[in-house]
Parts: C-alpha cells; sequence; structure tokens
C-alpha cells in the first residue's frame, strides 16, 4: 500500500509541477489580458498616440471630473492616475482621453479637472469604451485582476471541475472543453494503434533477430533499424503517403470525421504506421540486445540442457525477463510518439490535439495550449503509472 500510495503521490506532485511551470509561463511572457482579449475585441495593445500636451486619462467615456494622482512610468493607466505626455508620445495602456494643460489644476502629485474635458480628445487610434469596458469585464471573469498565484488557483479548481476556459481565438468564446470532446479521441485512438502496431512489430522482429544474432540477416536487420530511427517522422510519414495513399490508392490521403467508425480506424492506419515504425525500430533494438543477454543466463543453459525447444526457450524463459527495458522505454516513448502525433496529423490532415495545438500556437490561444499540455502531461503521468504496474506482475520483487 505504502509503494502505491508513493506512486500516486509523485504523480500528482509532477502534474502539478507541470501546470504550475505552464500557467506561470503564459503568464508571465506577456501581459495575459491582451493575449487572451486581444483577439476576441480587436482590443490589441490598447494604446494610443497622445495629439496634444497634457494628462493623459482614462475615462472610458465618461467625462472626467475630481483629482487625479500622477504617476509616472506606468505601462497600464489605472483608474484615478494621470500621466504627463506630449504631443506624439505613445500612451499607456487604456489611457483614453487628453486633458490639455489649460484644463487641470496642478497641486503637488495630483491634478484637479477645472475645465472641459470631452472624452476620448487628442487620442489618436486610441481604445475604444467598449473594448476597454470589455478588458475590466475580462480582467474579473478570468482572475485577471488577482495576482498570479490566486490565478493559478482559481484556474486549477476550474479545470479540475472540467471548465477548461473558453477559446478566445474563435468567434463566440466556445469553451475548450467542446474543442478537447472533439480532438481527444481522435488522437487517442491514433497513438493507440501506433503503440500497438509498434509492439506488433517490435516483439516478433527482436525474437527472430536474437535467434539469429551475429548472422548475415541480423546484420541486415540492425542496418534496417538504424535506418528507419534516422528517418524524421515527417520525411517518412511523406513518403508513406505519397507512395501507399497518392501512387497506390491504397488509403485515403486524409482524414474524414463524419465517416463510419471502421472507415475513420482505416484512415488512421498509414498516420500510425508513420508514427510505430521508429518507435518499434527502438524496442526491437533495446529487446534484442536484453534477449541475447538473458540466452547466456544460467536458467537459460539448463532448459536447453532439458530438451527444451528452441523456440520455447525464446518464448517461454527468455521473452518475459527481458521485457524491464522495452517496458520502460515504451513508457517514456509515449510523450515523444504525441510530440511525433503532432507533426504527422497535420500530414495526414487528422483533427487531432496535434493540430489543435498548432492552430492555438499561431493565434495565441493560450486556453487551449494550456489544456491540452495538461492532458499531455496527465496521459503521460498515467501511462508510467500502468507501466509500474506492468513491472510488479513480472517482477513482484519491484515493489520492496
Amino acid at each position: 500500500m505504502n509503494y502505491w500510495l508513493q506512486r500516486a503521490g509523485m504523480a500528482v506532485l509532477l502534474l502539478l509541477a507541470v501546470s504550475m511551470l505552464t500557467f506561470g509561463a503564459m503568464n508571465v511572457l506577456g501581459d495575459p489580458l491582451f493575449n487572451i482579449l486581444g483577439p476576441v475585441s480587436g482590443a490589441k495593445d490598447l494604446q494610443g498616440t497622445a495629439q496634444a500636451d497634457g494628462y493623459a486619462l482614462r475615462t472610458q467615456g465618461d467625462i472626467p471630473s475630481g483629482s487625479y494622482t500622477i504617476v509616472d512610468g506606468v505601462d497600464t493607466l489605472d483608474h484615478g492616475e494621470a500621466v504627463l505626455v506630449v504631443t506624439g508620445d505613445t500612451l499607456p495602456k487604456r489611457a483614453d482621453t487628453i486633458a490639455g494643460l489649460d484644463a487641470v489644476d496642478e497641486a503637488g502629485s495630483t491634478i484637479t479637472i477645472v475645465g472641459g474635458v470631452v472624452p476620448g480628445q487628442f487620442v489618436q487610434n486610441g481604445p475604444e469604451p467598449s473594448q476597454l469596458a470589455d478588458v475590466e469585464a475580462a480582467e474579473e471573469e478570468f482572475y485577471l485582476d488577482q495576482p498570479l498565484p490566486v490565478r493559478y488557483v482559481s484556474w486549477l479548481t476550474d479545470f479540475v471541475q472540467g471548465d477548461m476556459g473558453p477559446q478566445f481565438s474563435k468567434t463566440g468564446e466556445p469553451p475548450v472543453t467542446d474543442l478537447i470532446k472533439e480532438r481527444l479521441p481522435r488522437s487517442f485512438a491514433l497513438l493507440v494503434m501506433a503503440q500497438v502496431l509498434a509492439t506488433i512489430i517490435a516483439i516478433p522482429w527482436a525474437l527472430w533477430s536474437a535467434a539469429k544474432a551475429n548472422k548475415p540477416v541480423d546484420r541486415v536487420s540492425t542496418i534496417t533499424t538504424f535506418l528507419i530511427i534516422a528517418l524524421p517522422n515527417f520525411a517518412l510519414g511523406v513518403i508513406l503517403k505519397y507512395v501507399f495513399a497518392i501512387q497506390l490508392g491504397w488509403f485515403p490521403q486524409t482524414f474524414n470525421a463524419g465517416d463510419p467508425f471502421y472507415e475513420r480506424m482505416y484512415q488512421l492506419f498509414l498516420p500510425a504506421l508513420t508514427i510505430a515504425l521508429p518507435a518499434a525500430a527502438v524496442y526491437q533494438r533495446l529487446l534484442r540486445t536484453d534477449l541475447i543477454t538473458t540466452l547466456q543466463e544460467d536458467f537459460i543453459l539448463m532448459a536447453r540442457a532439458k530438451g527444451v525447444s528452441r523456440r520455447d526457450v525464446l518464448m517461454k524463459h527468455a521473452l518475459r525477463p527481458s521485457l524491464f527495458s522495452f517496458i520502460t522505454v515504451f513508457g517514456i516513448n509515449t510523450g515523444a510518439l504525441i510530440g511525433g502525433a503532432l507533426v504527422v496529423e497535420n500530414i495526414f490532415r487528422v483533427p487531432g490535439l496535434g493540430s489543435a495545438i498548432v492552430e492555438a500556437v499561431l493565434v495565441e490561444d493560450f486556453p487551449v495550449v494550456l489544456a491540452i499540455v495538461m492532458i499531455v502531461a496527465f496521459a503521460f503521468v498515467m501511462v508510467n503509472i500502468i507501466i509500474d504496474v506492468i513491472y510488479t506482475l513480472i517482477d513482484p520483487r519491484v515493489r520492496t
């Protein structure tokens, strides 16, 4: 029990670390408010240019009155603040009005409006009052007026409850959850199919190569694995698509989400094979090496001395104790395969999480990026927990 509690605790801590790092990066690299709201409202950086000497104010369409505190060097102007500017200056964000020097009375660190100031005057290309209203609403809705730790806790609380936020790059801000529900099953099917194909290819290949160790056929096998491993995913995908989809016509060139289930699985076979072949080559090399080492063990020599057939020696005696490295790399390689799927999905036009994260990065749709990163991290952790379970089935001494 203690072993599994430790593993579960490590998994939770790892997921928290990934979420903190990703969320922090998304919020520290640039202003998260404008990164979020810009694609929706067209607000961009909400900065204008001064067309007169005076004090920049934030009025949001209201006639300014009362006193303002003079500040200097601020990036974003807050309510009740004023910044001294001259003609041609780039205003702080959210400054939408210039109060001329003859319209204010300066006393120490404050100014008081004494003359008529028209909202929006003397500002070129400045923000509209409706845009600023959208900004303030977004601040409250997405906790952007709170410190970063508070924002993180609020976001994480919503996330674990299934609220991944809206897609800011889409009209109407549809939920990210809708996108995930649509794209995740395709990527999951692609990765599962790829790993199954890689395993089906790798294990018999490794057994055959180990049985023929250091013979000409084994040397040819070694050269083949190195060639496959050296070939990038995108190059292999283009070759397979050109040969089997374009030239021979055995497979469709694109994925059609509206087709029946069995047709969609058939459409995924070629992209899955593109991911599976390099993985199978890696698995084969590791398993072959471990099998050759295991075949030198005393219990294998004893089995041979008793007259056990070579096939039974390989399958029943040597394979199981040789699987540890294979299983370890199988789990670790899951993360790499997810990265490979990103490229392969775009080559074969499969609308999965890989293509979704590319689209989100291009338009700076950070809630989508955050959601996909967390899903990938969760999948990676769960796969490695499953690997731990398999370890204990192969050798219960792992838990001690």
